[in-house]
């Protein structure tokens, strides 16, 4: 059992809160892998809306989503948005916060994780950027990341940070923001000063992508210890990490059981350099471990489905200092030499680093190299095989969808890759049904969808009797989806009360009770009484003036949504309730009344 302290665990989407009196003006996230409610806590965090569960109420979420349009993007690996088997019925509108990065995963993956976030307020502008192993999903896996923070003046322990710059480039580059000036962004964040954790000094920040590789590690010299933490590994890489430092250098290899199984047992085993090797398991293996840069790579970032090991570290360390490697960059050449994107922050300290890192070792069970040669090698089973198979229909096929109406169809330029003996593939829009894809065709009709469930987010699943994968994907729409989509969507789960508490909450600033209605409900879910009739109590011509003589601004927030949503609420049939109507139609009374009587 370790006795060391452990880092400072950060409860990841409450450190991008907004502090008091500040709006985030910029939001890029990178992520591999993503989860749609976790995009719809992120969306609830960057306006400070998010409670203890990472939820909201229907009024916190619309807010967030007409703050935060146009201002923030979620770029992930095409084919690795996750469909949870409940999923929200409002998700199908975070469609327009996800960039995917169409790289071919038999080659190469998009695997930062980092979230780039600028917030401003009539004092001026300040920037945070976390980056670590996390992907943007609901996972309880054993993460690592950094956080920094930008400061204004010369407010000690604010420095400078090389390649931060780069990281931004990265970035805003991919965002697809039609008015972000990408060069602008970059010449921020070098000139920014950044606030380090407590003992640490951040020096630099490395980022691989487009075939240049992450720069070489401090590997050169004498090191007294070396320790590589990493869920997924592969032999040619152990070989180059076994070369590191000098004769006495003692390195520590902590890894899966699996992928430490396959590493003991792959041509010229790289093992025999580690004078430690720590196991900490996971239930999903990589499927191979390359012998060398041609082989077959492991699957890069699979979430676990428990609880495991997913930070990615590389500690290097001598006469009781460290330096310390934390990012998204795996063990394998595949993360270093470029064919994937990475990020990697280079970290120096003493006891802040190595502490933190002596519990993580402590918690990990030591394996005898003996053990892991003679152990049984894991087989891939039915879903494994699926996954690949995945993997190479999402690069190679290119779906679109096209809809006359309310009616939806998938269509593709080329029958889908035969696909082998008892597999099938389903497809349908992220908030419909499935329907089998019918053999050698090019087109598959989904049929009427209403306007509230208007998306261009594909759900696609393979499979067979004994597995499925499932996954979502973003595909062109033609013609392109209405432009009151988000407002029909939003006010069909709303109701009048959910729509008059969040009149009340731009308002007046504050959180407001709106019957209870959660952002993040799911089909099923049926409504009480109570969260039907909602708040009731009509809105005063006194609060709304009030409301204007406090903060002019906040008045016109509200005016500029309350039409739109109004329109969307009566217009859709069976959606309110006599009372609700009739409540509604005073209060656009009592609005207009206002509008009149306040100077323009």
């Amino acid at each position: 059992m370790s006795t060391s302290r452990p880092w400072r665990g950060q409860p990841y989407l409450d450190e991008l809160r907004p502090a008091p009196g500040w709006d985030v003006d910029l939001a890029l996230f990178a992520t591999y892998s993503l989860d749609l409610s976790a995009l719809g806590a992120a969306l609830l965090a960057l306006c400070g809306r998010n409670d203890g569960n990472g939820s909201g109420s229907i009024a916190d979420f619309a807010q967030a989503v007409e703050a935060l349009r146009g201002r923030a993007r979620f770029m992930v690996q095409r084919g690795r948005i996750a469909r949870p088997s409940r999923l929200p019925v409002l998700a199908g509108i975070l469609d327009q916060f996800v960039v995917e990065i169409p790289y071919d995963e038999e080659r190469r993956s998009w695997h930062p994780k980092a979230a780039l976030v600028r917030y401003a307020c009539d004092r001026g502008t300040m920037w945070r950027l976390w980056l670590g192993s996390r992907n943007l999903t609901r996972s309880a896996d054993l993460d690592v990341g950094l956080l920094l923070e930008s400061t204004t003046g010369r407010r000690k322990g604010g420095r400078r940070v090389a390649g931060i710059g780069t990281v931004g480039q990265l970035l805003a580059g991919r965002s697809g923001l039609p008015d972000l000036n990408v060069d602008a962004v970059v010449v921020e964040l070098e000139a920014a000063r950044w606030l380090s954790p407590e003992g640490v000094e951040v020096t630099r920040i490395d980022v691989a992508d487009e075939g240049a590789g992450m720069r070489q590690a401090p590997a050169q010299g004498s090191f007294d210890a070396i320790t590589v933490v990493s869920p997924f590994l592969d032999a040619t890489f152990l070989r180059r990490v076994g070369a590191w430092g000098d004769e006495g250098t003692r390195r520590t290899l902590v890894s899966t059981r699996q992928a430490l199984t396959a590493a003991a047992q792959a041509r010229s085993s790289p093992l025999h350099r580690f004078d430690r090797i720590l196991a900490l398991d996971a239930p999903i293996p990589p499927l191979d471990v390359a012998d060398d840069a041609a082989s077959p790579a492991p699957l890069d970032d699979a979430d676990p489905q428990t609880p495991s090991l997913h930070a990615k570290l590389f500690c290097f360390e001598r006469n009781g200092k460290a330096t310390l490697l934390v990012g998204s960059a795996n063990a394998t050449s595949r993360a270093w030499e470029g064919r994937n994107a990475e990020l990697l922050a280079e970290l120096t300290g003493g006891a802040a680093l190595t502490e933190g890192l002596g519990h993580l070792t402590g918690s990990a069970s030591p394996v005898a190299f003996a053990d892991l040669k003679e152990a049984p090698p894991a087989e891939p089973g039915p879903r494994e095989a699926l996954e690949l198979l995945r993997r190479r229909l999402v690069g190679a096929w290119s779906p679109r969808l096209v809809r006359d109406g309310p009616a939806f169809a998938v269509e593709t330029d080329a029958p889908i890759p035969r696909l082998p003996d008892g597999a099938r593939l389903l497809a349908g829009l992220a908030t419909t049904d499935l329907s089998p894809w019918p053999e050698g065709a090019t087109r598959l009709p989904l049929g009427d969808v209403p306007a509230s469930r208007h998306t261009d987010l594909l759900r696609c699943e393979l499979r067979t009797d004994a597995a499925a994968v499932g996954w979502m994907q973003r595909a062109p729409v033609s013609p392109p989806l209405d432009s009151d989509r988000d407002v029909v969507a939003l006010s069909s789960l709303m109701g009048f009360g959910a729509f008059q508490a969040w009149m009340r909450q731009l308002l007046s600033g504050d959180l407001v009770r709106d019957g209870g209605r959660r952002w993040d409900r799911h089909d099923g879910h049926a409504d009480e009484p109570a969260d039907r009739l909602g708040d009731l109590e009509l809105l005063t011509l006194e609060d709304i003036v009030g409301a204007w003589g406090a903060d002019k601004a906040r008045f016109r927030r509200a005016d500029a949504q309350f039409d739109r949503y109004c329109d969307a609420l009566s217009a859709q049939d069976g959606l309110l309730s006599d009372e609700e109507l009739g409540a509604l139609g005073e209060l656009r009374a009592i609005w207009r009344l206002a509008r009149e009587r306040l100077p323009a």
